[in-house]
């Protein structure tokens, strides 16, 4: 850069202005090149990306949360409860010295952050893992789980341990127990969003006690066998339902479902098919 290209561009300009004692003050402003200041913003940025960075890095090399011992407890209580499992679904499911890390066991999920359980995906297929397809009988919706590839046994109360669950899938195992009744406690996990227990072989009626799931967006109670629904008042309750299916469960005695269904602000599916409404006097 030339001398007098370099003495333009700091070129000092003076400034005269009155203060307030009617005295006049010179002001000198030095006009700094524009390279110069694109340069110190390039230098910036790159020092702010760069720590971003490194606090991204350190954020993903801590460890996952360990699972808390109640919650653990509680998962192990729900085996006990398993009669058979032909596939070893819940084969990792160890009181062993790994036991701290149960969050890494098949079908469960726990937050990163507090290490609490909110999710368990335990449902079987339509594909039984040897091509074998569940049938559904067509004139009564009674499905025919094949149990040499689902879990057999209850659903154990040990699941009200797991306050923070969000998301619980049975779906498809022979998970009634020796009542074959539904299990109203479902309705005390508070925080599920996400609950499907289709194909289950509930023989009862399923009870309003769902209705406390308040934060509920999604639900599944389709080809529940003989299931009835004689009320379904407490569906009112789940204001951010936005999927319910509760196809080929018995509806004929339930009153007002229609009403019901359009006070259901959120709701973008909705499944009936089955339900045997036909049959209802009005």
């Amino acid at each position: 850069m030339g001398a007098k290209q370099h003495t333009q561009h700091h070129k000092i300009y003076q400034l005269i202005a009155a203060n307030h004692s009617g005295k006049l003050t010179h002001y000198h402003l030095t006009i700094i090149h524009p390279c110069a200041i694109l340069l110190l913003l390039m230098v910036v940025v790159a020092a702010m990306t760069s720590s971003l960075a490194a606090s991204h890095y350190e954020l993903h090399l801590q460890p996952p949360a360990a699972c808390l011992p109640r919650e653990r407890e509680a998962l192990l209580a729900f085996k006990r409860g398993i009669i058979s499992d032909p596939l070893g679904i819940l084969d990792s499911w160890q009181d062993g010295d790994d036991q701290a890390y149960c969050c890494r066991w098949r079908g469960v999920w726990c937050s990163n952050q507090t290490g609490h359980v909110i999710k368990l995906q335990l449902g079987s297929t339509h594909d039984g893992g040897n091509g074998e397809y569940l049938v559904v009988d067509t004139d009564t919706g009674t499905a025919l789980v094949d149990t040499h590839t689902t879990l057999v046994g209850e659903i154990s109360l040990s699941l009200l341990a797991l306050e923070h669950l969000e998301h619980l899938d049975l779906s498809w195992n022979y998970l009634e127990g020796s009542s074959g009744r539904f299990l109203g406690f479902l309705g005390s996990l508070k925080n599920l969003k996400h609950l499907n227990l289709s194909g289950i072989p509930f023989v009862s009626t399923v009870p309003p006690h769902l209705g406390n799931l308040s934060r509920l967006q999604y639900l599944d109670l389709s080809h529940m066998f003989q299931a009835t629904i004689t009320d379904v008042s407490w569906l009112t309750r789940l204001m951010f339902l936005e999927y319910l299916d509760l196809s080929w469960v018995d509806l004929a005695t339930a009153a007002d479902w229609a009403h019901v269904v359009n006070m259901l602000p959120a709701l973008r599916v909705l499944d009936l098919s089955h339900s045997f409404l036909a049959r209802r006097v009005n």
